[in-house]
């Protein structure tokens, strides 16, 4: 487990009133830095947590508190036996009591096990100008220990403990899926982070270890992979490293694995017969940057033997946002790009891949795959979360289009694909009976 200070420690009734769950928050416990007395809540508390222990005080974007504190942590678990009637109930009371859950809703409620995304379909106001696949995700917690300077799920963390359960409902739903073989679990968190302590993520783990033809897929910045060795995982768990440069992972993404740190924990979980795959996301252009991606590819390659690597330059946000988040880093941006931001802002205006433009990520991304074609022929290298423009630039060069491409998180990108041989637009049919009520975006 990650060493931390947490300031404060929450758990939900229903799990201090199971000896199981109970066990699980006191071993994270016994491991902080500073032990905490636990408090536990009801559902009737969160107004008071909110609004008098102020949970939420620190939930901001972490690159803006050059001192950001460690997470609050906050256990709960997903209510699989509840209806949509009694989750409009329980947030209405909080309503009543005054106060507005954004952060952390689905989590605070109970709900939000598993997600539905999508993406690239009817009704997705995105769909023209980021490619990705419309499938579940799936969800343990919210928030994360790591303070990357971009990010806005710190201050609290809240993770889910009632696993078995979990994984019952969680069988049903994979079940009802069969197009859909790969699951990306905690697209927003990062859920290796208190591991092993907590004993959950080795729980799904194992449960996919039972299944045939279907994934786990853990996408993470972490070191921390030594207690996976010994799980009977059967080959059915992807791990997907995102990565930067040495600069970045150390000025940028303090609290992570340094980019060293995550390619040797990438080694020893492909030692131990994990899938391993990389993501270079987001890539963020700091000073030298073309050294750090050749030194970042040349470990990688050199140390273990990915199935799939993605590149995704970063993006989300325009240059003005980007500067309030990068104020106390700014100058280890290389300028060239920060003023193409400046420069092009009426440009990339109406597209969610600002603030640089297509021209300059495009340079980046050729950089990148030239330096990985230096060390690799073969391997599918794709693009992430970007722009049908791009995709049109970039298919020639990378052997696959927007439609046909594996990526590392793919719901199809089953190991050692190179192409996807059906459509993952219109393949994804979402089927929610017999799920209950845990489920958003259906």
């Amino acid at each position: 487990m990650y060493t931390l200070n947490a300031p404060a420690v929450y758990a939900h009734k229903s799990v201090m009133g199971n000896p199981v769950y109970r066990a699980r928050v006191e071993r994270v416990v016994a491991a902080l830095k500073e032990r905490r007395e636990v408090i536990p809540y009801a559902d009737n508390d969160v107004p008071r947590l909110i609004r008098e222990d102020r949970i939420f005080r620190n939930r901001v974007i972490m690159g803006t508190r050059p001192d950001m504190p460690d997470p609050i942590l906050l256990f709960n678990t997903f209510r699989f036996g509840d209806d949509d009637a009694a989750f409009r109930a329980r947030e209405a009371s909080w309503k009543e009591a005054g106060v507005e859950i954004g952060h952390c809703r689905d989590a605070l409620l109970g709900t939000g096990a598993f997600c539905w995304k999508g993406y690239n379909q009817k009704g997705d106001p995105n769909r023209h100008d980021k490619v990705c696949r419309p499938c579940w995700c799936i969800h343990l917690q919210d928030g994360c220990l790591h303070k990357c300077a971009y990010c806005g799920t710190g201050g609290l963390l809240v993770s889910m403990v009632n696993v078995e359960e979990y994984c019952e409902n969680l069988g049903r739903l994979i079940e009802q899926h069969p197009w859909q073989k790969a699951y990306l679990i905690d697209d927003d968190a990062d859920p290796i982070c208190l591991e092993p302590e907590m004993d959950c993520l080795g729980r799904i783990i194992e449960f996919f270890g039972t299944l045939k033809d279907r994934y786990l897929i853990i996408h993470t910045k972490t070191w921390n992979t030594s207690w996976l060795k010994d799980l009977k995982h059967n080959g059915n768990t992807i791990i997907v490293w995102s990565l930067g440069g040495s600069t970045q992972s150390r000025v940028f993404e303090p609290n992570t694995g340094t980019m060293e740190q995550r390619i040797e924990a990438a080694r020893i979980a492909e030692e131990s017969g994990y899938q391993i795959r990389y993501k270079f996301k987001p890539i963020i252009p700091v000073e030298d940057w073309q050294r750090d991606a050749a030194d970042a590819i040349e470990l990688a390659l050199r140390a273990t033997h990915p199935d799939v690597i993605s590149l995704c330059v970063f993006m989300w946000m325009d240059v003005d946002e980007l500067k309030r988040r990068f104020a106390s880093v700014l100058d280890r941006i290389d300028p060239r790009f920060l003023a193409a931001a400046e420069e092009g802002r009426t440009e990339v205006a109406q597209s969610l891949t600002k603030p640089f433009p297509q021209r300059m990520r495009a340079e980046i991304y050729d950089h990148y795959l030239a330096e990985i074609r230096k060390r690799d022929k073969d391997i599918p290298v794709s693009l992430s979360t970007e722009s049908f423009d791009i995709w049109k630039d970039f298919a020639k060069k990378l052997g696959m289009n927007a439609t046909n491409y594996v990526c590392g998180c793919g719901p199809q990108t089953t190991p050692g694909a190179k192409l996807l041989y059906e459509h993952p637009f219109t393949t994804a049919v979402k089927n929610v009976s017999g799920v209950g009520a845990v489920v958003t975006g259906a």
